[in-house]
């Protein structure tokens, strides 16, 4: 599922190649993505408008129009944005098409059809309605203001850093390397954490995230752009820790496998 770093890298990718260019045409080639907003309505509501800015609240992305309301994304489990110069050429999987003058095309595509695109008024109600907390690469999201957004729950450190209620952006790939980083047990509750194992983390976490967007990498994509210090390099079955060479161990958390060190992360 795209995470923080790659939807930081979709909102660079519109930020730099989207704004500002008026929209001559929409195509829906899947309406199952849509959110609360039908084909029609979203091509009356595009055609002809301009994108002024590019946000980005965790694993969401805002495209602000001009003269009012917002274009909101969340990319699903394989969703992707993506910039192309012949609309007979749109990427695989596309399901909508923004057509833009002299032959530039924005495709939003969802391989599993479980990414969403809609519009919304307000920027600030479509975040308090999908009840998401502070964005974890925020700037005034420090130390102190992880203390308090864990502090209201008992659950091990990597279900709490997964929930977008408390933190939005990480999810079950960049809280393993997160986690691995900070040197602490992805089970462990989180009243159990101690200051210094705050402090660790916060670092790691800032660390980690800034690095991946730098890099480029996502939670699925380039992870050989990506130090080989790090976990997510060798975060699959068999398997070693980068530091000792010790094979990794998985854990389930619902659906979802987490991979640890035993002996980094005890």
């Amino acid at each position: 599922m795209p995470e923080l770093p790659d939807v930081e890298v979709y909102r660079r990718r519109l930020s730099a190649h989207g704004l500002h260019k008026k929209i001559g045409k929409v195509a829906v080639t899947d309406a199952r993505i849509l959110d609360r907003v039908s084909a029609a309505a979203l091509a009356r509501r595009l055609t002809g408008r301009q994108f002024t800015a590019a946000e980005r609240r965790g694993k969401h992305l805002l495209a602000r129009l001009d003269k009012g309301g917002w274009v909101t994304m969340h990319f699903g489990m394989s969703g992707d944005l993506l910039f192309h110069d012949d609309p007979e050429k749109a990427p695989p999987y596309t399901c909508v098409r923004l057509d833009f003058g002299r032959g530039a095309h924005l495709s939003y595509t969802s391989r599993r059809k479980l990414g969403r695109l809609g519009v919304a008024d307000d920027a600030d109600e479509f975040i308090a309605r999908q009840r998401l907390g502070p964005d974890a690469l925020d700037r005034s999201f420090d130390a102190a203001a992880l203390k308090k957004a864990l502090g209201g729950t008992t659950r091990g450190i990597k279900a709490a850093l997964m929930d977008q209620s408390v933190l939005a952006g990480i999810g079950n790939i960049f809280s393993d390397e997160i986690l691995f980083q900070a040197r602490i047990d992805p089970r462990k509750p989180v009243p159990k954490l101690d200051p210094a194992e705050l402090k660790r983390l916060h670092g790691a976490m800032r660390r980690v995230l800034q690095e991946a967007v730098r890099r480029g990498a996502g939670s699925e994509t380039f992870l050989e752009h990506l130090p080989s210090s790090w976990l997510l390099p060798q975060r699959r079955k068999g398997g070693k820790c980068p530091r000792g060479h010790g094979a990794l161990k998985t854990f389930k958390l619902g659906a979802r496998t987490g991979y640890y060190c035993p002996r980094c992360q005890r």
